[in-house]
């Protein structure tokens, strides 16, 4: 384990340069100078503002390793050479999240220093599994799943920011979660005809979305008590704890569980059923 004190910097060689000019091909969307005058707003709102955005850039800074390894088992399965290339992409807009995190830290007055332990979690291998069925679970897990959720919870929490660079802030972030959220379903329609075939693999792959549901539940749906925002927070596009619960079982319910079911997945029962297994 390597845990300490990190922060993003840049090299200030040719190599920073060249970055600038991935994410600015890769951009969605214009850039945005994020500039608030943070002095001028209430103390607690900025310290919370600061820990949250902290907390994001440590978040996408490891999923871009989570996708950086999966591009790699998608590699092993022999997927697509497209499939492979929008996984990398993924990762790399990760990356930039982690950057865009950062840009708004310092604009809020923050520290960009955190405790982070860079050690990269080896991604699940699923012994037992094929290399292809092993790269479907893990896509399945984290785009089907887990992307899904975070589209639904950055659209919700839009509807109530209201500061217009917080907007562009989350924005920003949408734009790409947006096709993350999509790459596992369209990685399924590739394999449509494989899943008609083989009746034990959707029901192996049936079977793990029963621990899959259990395992992201916990993570995904905030557990109260919950702590009700101020009309600040909601404006500076602070999330709604017990909103984000709410979103995780109507996206389970009507956007990821219908998703898989229409490739011969028995996702509802696996939902209803949902538990750890060994």
């Amino acid at each position: 384990m390597s845990t300490g004190s990190w922060s993003p910097t840049w090299s200030g060689t040719a190599n920073a340069r060249e970055h600038r000019a991935i994410d600015k091909a890769l951009s969605r969307l214009e850039p945005v100078t994020f500039a608030w005058d943070w002095q001028a707003l209430d103390p607690h709102l900025v310290g919370v503002l600061r820990t949250t955005w902290r907390e994001r850039m440590r978040v996408e800074h490891r999923s871009s390793a989570v996708f950086g390894q999966l591009a790699l088992q998608l590699i092993e399965a022999g997927a697509h050479l497209d499939e492979q290339v929008v996984m990398m992409r993924m990762a790399q807009d990760e990356l930039r999240h982690t950057a865009t995190c950062a840009e708004i830290v310092r604009a809020l007055g923050g520290d960009l220093a955190i405790d982070h332990d860079l050690t990269v979690a080896p991604l699940a291998t699923h012994r037992g599994a094929s290399l292809v069925e092993r790269a479907l679970r893990n896509v399945i897990y984290t785009t089907c799943l887990s992307e899904m959720v975070a589209c639904a919870r950055f659209v919700a929490t839009l509807e109530t920011t209201t500061d217009p660079m917080m907007r562009a802030a989350l924005t920003r972030l949408l734009s790409d979660e947006a096709l993350h959220g999509r790459f596992g379903f369209h990685y399924l329609e590739a394999r449509a005809d494989l899943l008609r075939a083989d009746a034990a693999l959707r029901d192996s792959l049936s079977r793990y979305l029963m621990h899959a549901f259990a395992v992201i539940e916990p993570e995904l749906a905030p557990a109260p008590p919950f702590r009700p925002l101020s009309d600040d927070e909601r404006a500076f596009g602070l999330e709604d704890p017990e909103l984000a619960r709410d979103l995780f079982y109507a996206t389970m319910r009507e956007a990821v569980i219908p998703g898989l079911e229409r490739f011969g997945l028995a996702a509802e029962h696996a939902f209803a059923t949902r538990r750890r297994l060994a």
